[in-house]
C-alpha cells in the first residue's frame, strides 16, 4: 500500500510541478560519499522507488548525451509516467567531497540551465531522485539544482 501511495505522489509531482512549484522540503540531505558506500547488487538492478535526495557536489562535466534506457525502464517499473514534456537524454558528472566521481541523469531542461549558473569545478546543490542501484553505483536523476551556499535553497537563489 505504501508503494502505491509513493507512486501516486510521484506521478502527481511530475505532472503538477509547474503548477505548485518545486518542493525542496521533500528532499533529504544526503552525503554522496555515504551513498556511494551503500551496498549494491552483485548483478542486475535494485529499484529504490524514487527516493528524493539533496546532495552538495562539485560539478565536473555538463550534460552530455547518455544511454537512458535503464532509467526510463526503472521509472516505468516504479509507476512513474515518463512524458515528453520532461525529457531525459543527458548525464552530468559530479565529484563527492572525497573525490569520487559519479555520472547522474539530468532532466534536459535542468541541464540547459546548469552551464549558465555553475562553472565547472563549482559547488552545487542537486535535488535528485534515487531510482535504482547497479553494481556500478546508484542511478540518480537530477530534477533541480541550487547555487545557494546556505542550507535552505528555497530561501536563496533558485532556478
Amino acid at each position: 500500500m505504501r508503494k502505491l501511495a509513493n507512486l501516486a505522489a510521484m506521478v502527481l509531482w511530475l505532472g503538477c510541478q509547474p503548477a505548485f512549484g518545486f518542493d525542496y522540503e521533500r528532499y533529504q540531505a544526503t552525503d554522496l560519499d555515504a551513498l556511494l558506500t551503500q551496498s549494491r547488487p552483485r548483478s542486475g538492478l535494485d529499484l529504490h522507488g524514487t527516493r528524493p535526495l539533496k546532495l552538495r557536489v562539485t560539478l565536473v562535466a555538463y550534460g552530455e548525451s547518455c544511454e537512458t534506457f535503464s532509467l526510463k525502464t526503472s521509472l516505468k517499473m516504479a509507476g512513474v509516467v515518463v512524458d515528453e514534456q520532461h525529457p531525459v537524454t543527458r548525464c552530468i558528472t559530479v565529484r563527492s567531497a572525497k573525490g569520487r566521481d559519479l555520472r547522474m541523469f539530468i532532466q534536459d531542461v535542468v541541464a540547459d540551465f546548469l552551464p549558465k549558473e555553475v562553472p565547472l569545478g563549482g559547488q552545487v546543490m542537486l535535488f535528485a531522485i534515487h531510482v535504482y542501484s547497479t553494481p556500478e553505483g546508484p542511478g540518480l536523476l537530477v530534477n533541480e539544482f541550487s547555487t545557494d551556499a546556505g542550507s535552505d535553497p528555497a530561501a536563496g537563489a533558485k532556478l
